[in-house]
């Protein structure tokens, strides 16, 4: 590249070497005056580009500084729910080392909802962290194109984000029913615009096949405490030994459920959650569950998205990232109960 490329090396502006460079205006400002503020890479290019074109090291704007609000966006399906609010605590105090402040919100698993959270926080924050979120793709990936945008607890092509890996603590979870004589599971399913919910069942079916488990799914109403506590009149009418609900949450409702049908926990019903919330220690009998390392992947989450914000992410680094899960044994599983029945 040579300076009379764009014939006029004497006015080199700051946005001609963005382009140039591939990057925002913003990002040339800080490769040039603040260079560890961006990845190496990226500053490394940026300089290049900047003395190709003539570019004078004496016009830099502090842009950087002026067009940041100094604040992050998280938007979650349902703030009451224990998972998500050690979530946003972990993201506040994340933030907070960062030097951002953090909004949160509270979709109410309403998409439409989600999405005037969105839209707003597209024009207020620096970026959105987006927590199990219900919108389309095609949504998701729009809105990453105007602010930088990580999804947690789901898949979405094309953005960083950050997932729980269910297998091998799943198969261990699976494995031990099967020990103690399970031969059927009924899987409470969670709501069928969650990503996760596609993902736990898929799961549960391949892991059941594999472990020679008869499994069968019923849809609960809510992914709530009220949603576990449903009038299942079918599963009375046709009980499995075994119980694995969408998360820990539905799992203690339906507890609650069989205890008002003077259904013995796990005498005659074992029960197991996913997401190893303190909570589900607090029950009688304490719920077995899935542990998921929810700190962890909204520390990571987080990160991202501040790295994204000041344009210091490694753009060689895992655009996804799966954090190991474990299997907790509770005593809200035991020996099946050899009078219930296999599910058909």
């Amino acid at each position: 590249m040579a300076k009379n490329d764009i014939g006029k090396s004497d006015k080199v502006t700051l946005a001609e070497v963005a382009s140039v460079a591939g990057v925002s205006p913003a990002t040339v400002s800080r490769a040039l005056s603040r260079p560890g503020r961006v990845n190496y890479k990226t500053a490394q290019r940026v300089r290049l580009v900047a003395h190709e074109l003539g570019y004078r090291a004496g016009r830099i704007d502090a842009l950087d500084e002026e067009r940041l609000h100094g604040m992050i966006s998280a938007i979650v399906p349902d703030i009451n729910n224990p998972a998500f609010a050690t979530a946003i605590h972990t993201l506040q105090a994340t933030g907070i080392r960062r030097g951002f402040s953090v909004n949160a919100s509270d979709s109410e698993e309403d998409p439409a909802q989600e999405k005037r959270l969105l839209d707003n926080a597209l024009q207020l924050a620096d970026g959105v962290l987006l927590i199990s979120p219900r919108l389309s793709d095609t949504v998701l990936r729009k809105a990453a194109q105007r602010k930088p945008v990580v999804v947690v607890n789901r898949i979405v092509n094309g953005l960083p984000g950050v997932i729980p890996d269910l297998t091998d603590s799943m198969d261990d979870a699976l494995r031990r029913l099967v020990e103690l004589d399970h031969r059927a599971i009924t899987y409470l399913a969670g709501p069928h615009l969650s990503w996760q919910e596609g993902y736990r069942w898929q799961l549960i079916k391949r892991l059941c096949a594999k472990h020679g488990l008869k499994v069968r799914r019923m849809q609960g109403v809510e992914p709530t405490y009220r949603g576990g506590w449903h009038d299942f009149q079918r599963f009375l009418d046709q009980p499995t030994t075994a119980v694995v609900a969408y998360n820990d949450v539905m799992a203690l409702g339906f507890m609650a459920f069989l205890k008002q049908h003077d259904v013995g926990i796990p005498d005659q019903v074992s029960v197991m959650g996913i997401d190893g919330t303190r909570l589900a220690h607090m029950f009688d009998p304490p719920l077995a569950s899935i542990i998921i390392p929810r700190r962890e992947m909204i520390e990571i989450g987080t990160t991202m998205c501040v790295d994204m914000i000041l344009h210091t992410a490694d753009p060689s680094a895992t655009p996804v990232r799966r954090c190991p899960t474990s299997f907790l044994q509770q005593t809200s599983i035991g020996a099946a109960a050899r009078r219930a029945e296999d599910a058909g």
